[in-house]
């Protein structure tokens, strides 16, 4: 094999190496995919969470107390990043730790924790005063579910 052939190989096989190891949330396919945490089927597009390793693999969640539990109460050292759905946007990703939560008794949430989160705090706080409720930060509700 020449020398050009082998050094395109190579190239191949880097590119295709740095494309697997995903840096980005992938769209959840509502109705199919399960939640890694409590294997409901995930369906309602207001909601849902990813948790991303270092490796690129990507952990589905229903709902941000789901992952949040997954997450505290699993053994991962090689978190690359956490996901949430925008409950205003719909399909719209916000990394967990910059995203603004509003906890409310009305607004009802996949597992019952009554969360919803918000890439912004202007939309958060609009929701909460047609809602009620507390605005949380990612510590806040990582506490939550340690109270669970």
């Amino acid at each position: 094999m020449s020398n050009k052939h082998s050094n395109l190989l190579v190239f191949v096989f880097l590119m295709t190496s740095i494309a697997s190891c995903q840096n980005n949330p992938e769209a959840i396919d509502y109705g199919y995919d399960d939640c890694a945490h409590c294997r409901m089927v995930i369906s309602d597009q207001k909601f849902g969470a990813e948790l991303i390793t270092q490796k690129g693999k990507i952990y589905k969640f229903d709902s941000i107390e789901c992952m949040a539990f997954y997450y505290r109460h699993s053994e991962f050292a090689d978190v690359q990043s956490l996901w949430t759905i925008d409950f205003s946007n719909p399909g719209m990703w916000v990394k967990a730790d910059g995203a603004y939560y509003l906890q409310s008794k009305n607004l009802p949430s996949p597992m019952g924790m009554f969360l919803s989160s918000f890439a912004n705090r202007e939309a958060a706080e609009a929701m909460r005063s047609q809602m009620e409720g507390n605005l949380l930060n990612w510590q806040e509700v990582m506490s939550l579910v340690v109270k669970k």
